[in-house]
């Protein structure tokens, strides 16, 4: 044990704080907490009968060359200064928690005079009623579709909402929406309406049912049967969706609850948001080479997850015990501003509730497992059939687009472990080229990449890939070439086969002057092009890999041909603006900003693009007068 620990150990106070343990190069490998500074970290160093017998300190000790700690007044400061300092240093042997997005929920005001119900990923205490989180996004738009089913709450913009004075929108006529925009419903009608959301945001399920049954008979009786259909059509759908939703308790009390699966040093946990009484969703996540003891491995990951902009429910459940229980209950309870319990169940229905959060974690690290096995398969064949110097697990492709030069674009979009990785997708304005010179374009779009490889978020990848031919292909090989980095990545191309003509009967070949074999010629297969080879690859048409490069060819043309034609609709719409006297360059910006297209504007009342800041009522009126005539 070098001199320098020796001395830190001795001076250890018998506190709470945070350590971390350090390599020899001075970086940060874990960061932990501790009740006791001075027992816990002599047990890690300790020889003999003191010393640390858990199986992973070895594993972690053999990096350990230095050590440092922070003194906390209490164990409350210690979590979350050991939260802050993972999330800022991303030690390798701690849990790192990549997924730092916060979840959307459904959001319902009812001191709107019209409440409406909106998505936000914003959780705030100012009067409004919250129903979720949802980890998917399909997850909340079926549940806000069944909502609005149920209970036709309007589903507009202030603008649209206006806009529709005198006539109400589609939904009114849908039966999705009670038309308040026209008039068509009082705010006591709708507030009904609202008071029976609220009752389904708090799970109070059989109560709504009575009370539309009992509304639906007094409407009837009272000869309202416009409302009675209402009222019953309501009953039906709650009858029909409700009764194959999981109602897990009759506690209707907001809770998360938390199981996990392991194999070895691979874990995968899962949280199941239960909302009154029903688990709406859940968020899963996997983690690789974890060293530390379940219990440890747990209180990190909830730190984490907890630690963010998230919403924390009344209760949370976990399957164990884990050291500070008690004070993450109180630093939660302290975030949220009411009593959050941190629990484990012993009996009753939170025990089924913690086996089934089990059985989907296992479930789900079986999947992921499969999937993962399925993926390296398929990027080992990649390389084997391309003959690469190393497993393509990044993979980039580049496509140009442009009609004749004009507006040429290029696009780039990144695959990792055979995903689409789009926060790294990359567009180019091609600025130097005039004409159709693809070749030149491909060249700029490259060019400008590489000249960033060394730049946070533009990492090189293990594989690039063009589309094209063998042209393509020596384009890209130029530049990697001229930059240096023929010896950091291998390249592709992946140019389009010929397509089937339509079949020509033998009799008319001579008029037509068809080659009899090309009448009965297949689709060519694409083809694929590599460095040092003069002819492509012979593929199959139906290999995985092959299936898989051309996935990621038309990907790139996707993205190419959608930046291509949304600068040529701004300019469009920039060249029917420019004839309107009063309207210049600044305003252009702020219409195209605000309305999108030319549609938009001429569907907006004066008011609206008033509304807009730099837009006077006088060329607003301008404006409207031009494009009604």
């Amino acid at each position: 044990m070098e001199s320098k620990i020796k001395e830190v150990l001795y001076s250890l106070p018998s506190s709470p704080g945070v350590y971390l343990l350090k390599d020899k190069r001075g970086k940060t490998i874990y960061i932990g907490k501790a009740k006791n500074l001075r027992t816990r970290l002599r047990s890690y160093f300790q020889q003999g009968i003191e010393k640390d017998l858990r199986p992973q300190i070895p594993y972690l000790m053999q990096d350990v060359e230095g050590l440092d700690y922070l003194v906390t007044t209490d164990e409350r400061e210690a979590l979350i200064l050991e939260n802050s300092l993972i999330k800022k240093s991303k030690p390798r042997y701690n849990i790192l928690l990549k997924d730092d997005k916060t979840y959307a929920s459904l959001r319902l005001d009812p001191r709107e005079t019209f409440p409406k119900l909106t998505y936000t990923r914003r959780i705030v205490k100012d009067g409004a009623m919250y129903f979720g989180p949802f980890a998917s996004g399909q997850a909340m738009r079926q549940t806000k579709r069944l909502i609005h089913k149920i209970f036709p709450l309007r589903d507009c913009s202030e603008g649209k909402f206006k806009r529709h004075a005198d006539r109400p929108c589609l939904n009114y006529y849908m039966k999705l929406c009670l038309g308040p925009c026209a008039g068509l419903v009082d705010q006591k009608k709708y507030g009904e309406v609202v008071d029976q959301t609220k009752m389904f945001f708090k799970g109070e399920r059989k109560e709504i049912m009575k009370l539309l049954k009992k509304n639906m008979d007094k409407a009837s009786e009272e000869m309202r049967y416009e409302d009675a259909a209402l009222y019953r059509d309501q009953t039906k759908l709650l009858e029909k969706h409700l009764g194959v939703q999981l109602h897990v308790s009759a506690n209707l009390l907001d809770k998360d609850i938390v199981g996990f699966y392991r194999e070895n040093h691979s874990v995968e946990f899962v949280i199941l948001f239960s909302r009154g009484g029903a688990i709406i969703d859940k968020a899963d996540y996997s983690f690789e080479k974890v060293a530390w003891e379940n219990e440890e491995t747990i209180r990190e990951f909830l730190g984490q997850f907890y630690g963010l902009a998230r919403f924390i429910p009344k209760e949370i459940i976990v399957p164990i015990r884990f050291e500070g229980m008690e004070v993450f209950s109180e630093w939660l309870s302290e975030k949220q501003g009411t009593k959050v319990k941190v629990t484990v169940p012993e009996r009753g229905y939170r025990v089924k509730l913690i086996e089934l959060a089990m059985k989907n974690s296992e479930e789900g690290f079986k999947r992921k497992f499969a999937e993962k096995q399925n993926q390296l398969d398929l990027l080992k064949g990649i390389k084997d059939s391309l003959s690469l110097s190393t497993l393509p697990v990044s993979i980039e492709c580049f496509d140009i687009s442009n009609i004749q030069g004009n507006l040429a674009v290029g696009s780039m979009v990144r695959f990792e472990n055979c995903k689409p990785l789009k926060k790294k997708y990359k567009k180019f304005k091609i600025k130097t080229v005039s004409g159709a010179n693809d070749y030149a374009m491909m060249h700029e779009a490259l060019l400008r990449r590489f000249k960033r490889a060394d730049q946070e978020g533009w990492e090189l990848p293990n594989l690039i890939l063009v589309d094209g031919g063998k042209g393509q292909l020596n384009i890209v090989n130029e530049v990697v070439n001229e930059l240096g980095f023929s010896d950091r990545l291998d390249l592709a191309s992946i140019a389009k086969g010929r397509e089937k003509p339509y079949p020509v009967h033998s009799e008319f070949r001579r008029v037509k002057r068809i080659h009899p074999d090309e009448a009965e010629l297949e689709n060519e297969r694409d083809k694929i092009y590599v460095p040092g080879r003069m002819n492509p690859l012979s593929l199959s048409k139906n290999s995985q890999e092959l299936l898989f490069l051309m996935k990621i060819r038309d990907e790139a043309h996707r993205f190419a041909i959608t930046y291509h034609k949304k600068l040529r609709t701004k300019r469009a719409f920039e060249s029917e603006l420019d004839s309107i006297p009063g309207i210049g360059k600044k305003r252009r910006k702020v219409l195209l900003k605000y309305f999108g297209t030319v549609s938009g504007i001429k569907e907006a009342s004066i008011e609206e693009i008033t509304s807009i800041p730099g837009m006077s009522k006088t060329a607003a009126e301008k404006l409207k007068h031009l494009f009604n005539h």
